[in-house]
């Protein structure tokens, strides 16, 4: 089994990655945030910092692009080359309107004779491999058999496939009747990828596609950092002090890694609430909790009030943790 660290762009960039991976296990390979295929034919070097490799030791690292220039999508993988990688992700799945309605992300996916021509063109020239992570659709899951026949022409590394629409955006039931249809006439690896909050869902999947032994983890982690060493060997760690210690060492890591990048105290300060709209989950009335991070303007009150937090307040059931975000 290998467990991917889904792309959560504003989370799962090297300051959580380094910070996770100093006290969790599990996770088997990372998919970058998105890289934006450049204007021109350079990258400012913020767009590279994510995947430099002297960034990632500690989690191998996918680095995936946001774009359909097939001209600046081989620049960018002959530069990920000369860095060492060998595989590529390209971003199919990334829902948002205003990356959709340029045809970037799933906005792509209503037009599979434009996908099949530009793949046409980069996979005999892309000197490393390359692998796909899609939805079933933007408009309709139906789009989904036009793709597959699309996908299964190429010799891709992987497909990774969230079973959603892009319009649908996270929420929603998962079309996973349609991929129970489609699934076996898909030619590529499939990497599942959605809604793996916690093991009941894992072994809920595992189950029913015992043909996929790769899955993706994104929201799940955030507000469960104990989840994949958890779906790695069934057991989660059952001393509440030991627990505790632990997700404040992740929270303080995070904060110096965060600190040290952002420079000044508001961007800090707003990332970290940004990270918190998960964290407090962790605990118990984790809304009030939250509610009362996000009236906080300094960031020493802040950190103050998190120490109250860890030693004060009861933590909720690791079991039963749902990775639903608390609204900013």
């Amino acid at each position: 089994m290998k467990l991917y660290l889904a792309p959560l762009q504003g989370y799962t960039e090297i300051e959580f990655r380094r910070a996770w991976s100093q006290f969790f296990t599990g996770i088997d390979v990372a998919v970058s945030p998105f890289i934006p295929l450049a204007e021109s034919f350079r990258f400012r070097s913020t767009h590279l910092h994510d995947v430099l490799p002297n960034q990632n030791t500690r989690i191998p690292v996918i680095p995936q692009v946001l774009g359909i220039d097939p001209k600046k999508f081989l620049f960018l993988a002959t530069r990920l080359e000369d860095l060492g990688y060998e595989t590529l992700n390209w971003n199919l799945g990334c829902p948002k309107k205003t990356v959709a309605r340029k045809k970037r992300g799933s906005g792509l996916l209503p037009y599979p004779d434009q996908l099949r021509k530009i793949l046409e063109e980069l996979i005999p020239k892309l000197p490393i491999r390359l692998s796909i992570k899609t939805r079933l659709g933007y408009n309709s899951p139906d789009e989904f058999y036009k793709l597959i026949e699309v996908y299964n022409d190429f010799p891709l590394e992987s497909l990774m496939i969230h079973p959603r629409i892009g319009t649908q955006m996270y929420e929603g039931e998962m079309h996973l009747n349609l991929l129970d249809e489609t699934i076996g006439e898909i030619k590529q690896k499939i990497v599942f990828s959605g809604d793996i909050s916690d093991y009941e869902t894992y072994e809920t999947l595992k189950n029913r596609y015992p043909q996929i032994d790769e899955w993706m983890l994104g929201r799940g982690v955030l507000t469960n950092p104990f989840l994949p060493g958890w779906i790695k060997t069934s057991k989660l760690p059952s001393d509440e002090n030991q627990i505790r210690q632990t997700l404040y060492h992740l929270h303080e890591e995070l904060n110096c890694d965060l600190r040290d990048k952002m420079k000044r105290e508001r961007p800090h300060l707003n990332k970290m609430k940004d990270f918190w709209s998960y964290f407090a989950r962790w605990f118990e009335k984790d809304e009030a909790i939250f509610a009362t991070l996000a009236r906080l303007d300094s960031i020493e009150d802040f950190l103050e009030y998190i120490k109250k937090i860890f030693n004060e307040y009861p933590m909720s059931n690791p079991e039963g943790r749902s990775s639903r975000q608390i609204k900013l």
